[in-house]
C-alpha cells in the first residue's frame, strides 16, 4: 500500500510544472518587456529623426532668404520639432541649433523623454531619445537659370556646340525626369552650382561642376508677379514696320520688324496681344526701359539671326526688372525664339512661364549685360550659342526681381 502510494506521487509532475512555469515567468516577461519597449523606443525614435530633418530643411531654407536673421532659426527649429512631438506625444522636447556658412549649412539636434513601460527588466535607455541632423542650401545666392518644368526631359537642354556660362549664379531644374537636366554633344553649362530634381544626361565633360542630383523642388520666384493688363490694340502702328519709328507703350497686336527697320522703344510697357513679335534679319529693336509683354493664343516672340537686339528691363512699374514676361495662361506648346547674333545687351529678367524658351546662336548672347537672368517653363539651347548670364547687379539700375538674388534657395539634407 506504502508502496503503491509512492509511486503514485512520483508519477504526478503538476506541481513540478507549476512550479517551473513560475520560476519562467519572469525571463518570459522581461522578453516581452524588451519587446515592447523596444519596438515603442524605435517608434519614437524615428519620429524624433523625422522632426530633426524637418527643422533643419525649414531653418536652412529660412536661412537662405536675404532678409533672414540667425537669431530667428532656434525659433524654427523648436517650433517645427515641437509639432512632430505633439502628434507623437514626447515629452520634455529639447532642441539645439548650430549654423555655419562655409558651406552654409544648419546643424540641429533634438532630444525627448523616453519612459520605460518595464524599467529595471530592460537594457533601453530609459532617459532620453536623441536625433541629428545637417542641411545646407544648395546652391549660390543668385539665380542664372530656373526651369520650372517639373516632369518633361531636357526641362534646361544644350545640345552640340551649345554654352551657358553662368558668373556668380546658379542652375536649377525642378524636373523630376531622369534627364531632367542635358548637355549632349559638345555643349557646357558652368554655374557656381548646377543643381536637378531629378537626373542628368551628360559626361563630365558637359558640366561644371558636376550636378547634384535628387534636389528638392525650386518654387517659382516670381509667380506672386501682377500680369499687365492688356488693352486695346494700336492700329495707328503699321504691322510692318520697314524705316526708323519709336514706339509709345501700348498694345500690339501682331508686329514685323522687316530689314532695314530700327524701332526704338520708349520707356514702359509693351504688350503683344494674339500675335507675334519678329524681328527679321537686318532690322534693329532697341529700348533702356522697355518691358516686353505677350499674352493670347499666338503672342509670341522671333529674334532672327541676323537681328539686332539691345533691350534693358524697366525701372519702375509692373515690369519693374522683367525685361520678357509671357503670360501664365499661354500654351504651354508655344516658342519663343532668340536666335540674333547681334543680341549682346539684354539686361534684366526674362520670365516664360509657360512654354519654351529657344535660343540659338552662332555668337554670344547678353554678354554685355550687366546681368541677365532667366526663369523659363522650358529653356533649350542649339546650335552654337554661347549664352553668358552675368550678376554685375550694382553696375545697372534695372532692379533685380525678388527671388532672383540672394533668396529661396534649395536646402538638402547631407547628414
Amino acid at each position: 500500500m506504502l508502496a503503491a502510494l509512492t509511486g503514485r506521487f512520483k508519477s504526478d509532475h503538476r506541481g513540478s510544472v507549476a512550479m517551473k512555469f513560475a520560476l519562467v515567468l519572469p525571463a518570459l516577461l522581461g522578453i516581452i518587456g524588451v519587446a515592447i519597449d523596444q519596438s515603442r523606443y524605435f517608434r519614437d525614435l524615428s519620429v524624433l529623426q523625422s522632426a530633426a530633418d524637418a527643422a533643419a530643411l525649414a531653418a536652412t531654407k529660412e536661412l537662405s532668404l536675404a532678409d533672414r536673421k540667425y537669431e530667428d532659426l532656434a525659433g524654427i527649429v523648436q517650433s517645427m520639432a515641437q509639432s512632430f512631438a505633439d502628434q507623437a506625444n514626447l515629452s520634455d522636447l529639447k532642441t539645439t541649433t548650430t549654423i555655419t556658412t562655409d558651406p552654409v549649412e544648419v546643424a540641429v539636434s533634438v532630444s525627448a523623454g523616453f519612459n520605460s513601460m518595464f524599467s529595471g527588466m530592460t537594457s533601453v535607455d530609459v532617459t532620453a531619445l536623441r536625433a541629428s541632423a545637417v542641411a545646407r542650401v544648395s546652391g549660390k545666392p543668385n539665380i542664372c537659370v530656373l526651369g520650372l518644368n517639373e516632369v518633361e526631359g531636357g526641362t534646361i537642354s544644350l545640345e552640340h556646340q551649345a554654352r551657358v556660362t553662368g558668373n556668380n549664379c546658379a542652375v536649377f531644374s525642378n524636373s523630376e525626369h531622369t534627364r531632367g537636366l542635358k548637355a549632349k554633344n559638345d555643349a557646357s553649362l558652368t554655374a557656381s552650382t548646377i543643381c536637378t530634381r531629378g537626373g542628368k544626361e551628360g559626361g563630365p565633360g558637359n558640366f561644371n561642376p558636376s550636378p547634384l542630383v535628387d534636389c528638392p523642388s525650386f518654387e517659382d520666384p516670381l509667380l506672386s508677379r501682377t500680369e499687365p493688363e492688356p488693352g486695346s490694340c494700336d492700329n495707328s502702328v503699321p504691322g510692318v514696320i520697314t524705316g526708323t519709328i519709336k514706339l509709345d507703350p501700348g498694345t500690339y497686336c501682331g508686329l514685323e520688324l522687316a530689314s532695314g527697320a530700327d524701332v526704338i522703344l520708349r520707356d514702359g510697357v509693351f504688350v503683344f496681344k494674339d500675335k507675334p513679335l519678329v524681328v527679321r534679319d537686318g532690322a534693329a529693336l532697341s529700348g533702356e526701359a522697355a518691358g516686353l509683354f505677350f499674352v493670347g493664343a499666338a503672342a509670341t516672340f522671333v529674334f532672327e539671326a541676323g537681328s539686332t537686339i539691345s533691350l534693358s528691363a524697366p525701372k519702375t512699374g509692373p515690369m519693374s526688372g522683367l525685361l520678357i514676361f509671357t503670360s501664365r495662361s499661354q500654351s504651354d506648346k508655344l516658342q519663343y525664339k532668340i536666335l540674333s547674333n547681334d543680341a549682346r545687351v539684354m539686361v534684366g529678367t526674362l520670365y516664360v512661364p509657360k512654354g519654351e524658351l529657344m535660343i540659338d546662336a552662332t555668337s554670344p548672347i547678353a554678354d554685355q549685360s550687366a546681368y541677365t537672368a532667366i526663369v523659363a517653363d522650358k529653356m533649350r539651347l542649339y546650335g552654337g550659342p554661347h549664352l553668358v548670364l552675368n550678376t554685375n547687379y550694382s553696375d545697372t539700375t534695372v532692379p533685380v526681381p525678388d527671388g532672383i538674388a540672394g533668396a529661396g534657395q534649395p536646402a538638402v539634407l547631407v547628414k
